[in-house]
């Protein structure tokens, strides 16, 4: 078995690379980027300078590669190629025939080795290698096989350091792997390490970019990812495109200049068909949390906007007296889905304690989830009628999502959300704070109508309760649901998020669940979402950007 050491210089850009991100001023930025500023103060723009920063990083890896003799059996080995992602590594090397590559990290357990066989004969290689564990010598098998079925393998040996210690902590509760959706489960959070574990717990991917809210898989498999432009600053205002090494290939950084908090991107981006950005934003106006920005995927500029104060009566913001209303946030938009179905556009409102269904770009209302309690007459004609006697209205709801058709109807629409049942403004006061729940609503747009035909949580009475943040995934390969519970209380009052993947029969069965410690109140450390991925995605070539 071959013992692998990175280069000194390698080593050291990157390093240097990393800081050089973390703290450059903003006079350089601006320097850097193409601007757009709207004139309300807020500007977004594009910005290339980390791009910039790993150019010089793979000039550095080809010179190294160029000056030795790199095979299958003594690849170039660099760990942490970019400087992000800790627990990858990228194994450059020639072979004398076209061979197809497939790389296994070998697991604690003989189920839990990470697999991956890129497609296609060549004899240069560049192979990302994801899934190493922390704080270990992996063993890394390299299998080459031929066009005629010979194969050659080699076995490597890859170090990495511990967990950071400010690392959270993830207890697996229960984990039935045969009947759980394939993937790694990847924890979102509110604010520092996006992580990634498998059905054990263990942790087998994450960024050493602080991460907030955002973090994605896009349609040409790279990762939609929040980070900080100026990390003293505390504001995740910068949105990158990258792989699952970290190499990027699209930023656009958002400024608000008279918003001070972290938020400045706060909850939510989703991708459009034609390929740009909807992103939550501020628009500079006083008010919070009420807009959004479409980003052009190639200037990384702002090409339109949707605020909620145009589509809505003013008295609705104007005479706000909910939560934050000091701060000018009457709407609190948490999350924004695009139904590519219907061509329309999903928000969810936790101060309205509402989802809307609205066209776009227009803006125009199509329907509202919502108790009927105290909206204006304006929009009464719009709220969706209840159906069936256990019908209850969403309270404070996050992260709803449009559903494959479930009834052969083509009429109707059924959308899934975290329920997290705190009636803000309007709703059942009586049963408000009693629990959390994942749902499923069945809606009828043309008869204005809507039911309730699934839902997971109210068993679990105040222990599944969040009083913020929450997430509820449908499974496409299992049916499976993947609900997060991300600010929860347990029966000893210790603060902790929760994740249970649950079938999808009216009396749900947890097959998997995991319990996430080592935040403190008020720290926005907890899960605020989870995704269901594979570890590579499925469709991945890469390759060193040439200079």
């Amino acid at each position: 078995m071959m013992k692998i050491v990175i280069g000194f210089l390698i080593g050291a850009l990157i390093a240097g690379f990393v800081v050089f991100f973390v703290t450059v001023d903003g006079e350089k930025m601006e320097d850097q980027s193409s601007e757009n500023n709207n004139g309300d103060g807020r500007t977004v723009q594009g910005d290339t300078e980390l791009m910039e920063e790993q150019g010089n990083l793979e000039n550095v890896i080809q010179t190294s590669y160029d000056q030795g003799e790199y095979n299958l059996t003594n690849p170039l080995i660099i760990e942490d190629p970019y400087g992000t992602a800790p627990l990858t590594a990228l194994a450059k090397f020639n072979t004398d025939e076209p061979v197809e590559i497939t790389v296994t990290v070998v697991g604690e357990e003989v189920d839990n080795d990470i697999s991956q066989t890129f497609r296609g004969y060549d004899t240069e290689h560049e192979i990302p290698i994801l899934g190493l564990l922390p704080d270990k010598d992996n063993t890394v098998v390299l299998e080459g096989e031929s066009e005629e079925g010979n194969v050659t393998e080699s076995k490597l040996t890859i170090s990495t350091e511990p967990l950071p210690d400010d690392f959270l902590h993830t207890e697996v509760v229960k984990s039935d792997k045969e009947r759980m959706q394939n993937g790694l489960t990847f924890i979102v959070p509110s604010g520092e390490y996006a992580y990634a574990v498998d059905d054990k717990g263990e942790v087998r991917w994450y960024s050493s970019m602080p991460n907030s809210h955002i973090f994605k898989r896009l349609e040409n498999s790279n990762l939609l990812f929040l980070t900080q432009k100026v990390e003293q600053t505390g504001q995740y205002n910068l949105l990158l495109e990258m792989d699952m090494l970290g190499q990027v290939s699209f930023g656009s950084y958002i400024d608000v200049s008279n918003f001070d908090n972290w938020g400045v991107v706060h909850h939510d981006v989703v991708e459009l068909p034609d390929g740009n950005l909807l992103a939550t934003d501020h628009d500079g106006s006083g008010y919070i949390e009420d807009d959004m920005v479409e980003i052009d995927r190639e200037s990384g500029e702002m090409v339109g906007e949707l605020n909620m104060k145009d589509i809505f009566p003013e008295e609705m913001y104007e005479d706000y007296e909910g939560p934050s209303a000091d701060e000018g946030d009457w709407f609190h938009h948490n999350a924004t889905w695009f139904d590519e179905k219907d061509e329309d556009l999903l928000v969810s409102s936790r101060h309205q304690d509402a989802i809307i269904n609205l066209s776009y770009p227009e803006g125009e209302i199509d329907w509202i989830l919502a108790d009927h309690e105290g909206w204006p007459e304006e929009v009464e004609s719009n709220l969706l009628e209840p159906q069936g006697k256990d019908f209850k209205f969403p309270g404070g709801p996050h992260a709803m999502m449009t559903l494959p058709d479930q009834d052969n109807n083509e009429d109707t629409k059924d959308i899934l959300l975290f329920d997290n049942n705190i009636a803000v403004v309007r709703g059942d006061e009586d049963e408000s704070e009693e629990y959390s729940r994942g749902v499923q609503y069945r809606i009828n747009p043309v008869e204005m109508t809507v039911e309730e035909v699934w839902s997971y949580g109210e068993e679990r009475g105040k222990g599944f309760f969040s009083f913020i943040v929450g997430d509820a995934d449908y499974l496409q390969e299992t049916g499976n649901r993947l609900i997060t519970s991300g600010y929860a209380f347990d029966e000893n009052d210790n603060l902790h998020s929760r994740i249970v993947e649950t079938t999808d029969e009216e009396d749900a069965e947890v097959v998997y669940e995991l319990k996430i410690t080592g935040f403190e109140e008020g720290s926005s450390r907890q899960a605020y979402r989870a995704e269901r991925m594979p570890l590579y995605p499925e469709r991945w070539n890469f390759e060193l950007v040439e200079q």
